[in-house]
């Protein structure tokens, strides 16, 4: 334990520490988030007891409800609405074959 102590702060005495900077959240960002809560808030408010126990005798397909077939639907949204990805930046060169 003596040895892990010791090697923990050896390693911590050369480590390079950096600043916490969060991005910030414009609307994009803020509609990705919402539609998640909104999808989760919708199943439980609006939940289909018929769909949650199908009939078994005599055996019949499921049916597809309405409202909570549209409430996964609003998961769409960050498809179309989401920040775009930070453009790829190449740090190092790759190395020769």
């Amino acid at each position: 334990m003596l040895a892990a102590a010791g090697g923990l702060w050896l390693g911590g005495r050369r480590a390079v520490r950096s600043r916490y900077r969060p991005d910030p959240w414009g609307v994009r960002a803020w509609l990705v988030a919402g539609s998640g809560v909104a999808v989760a808030a919708l199943l439980v408010l609006l939940p289909d007891e018929a769909a949650l126990h199908p009939g078994v005798v005599p055996l019949v397909a499921p049916v597809l409800p309405l409202w909570p077939a549209l409430a996964v639907l609003a998961g769409l949204v960050p498809a179309f609405a989401a920040p775009p990805a930070p453009p790829l930046t190449r740090t190092a060169p790759e190395p020769a074959p």
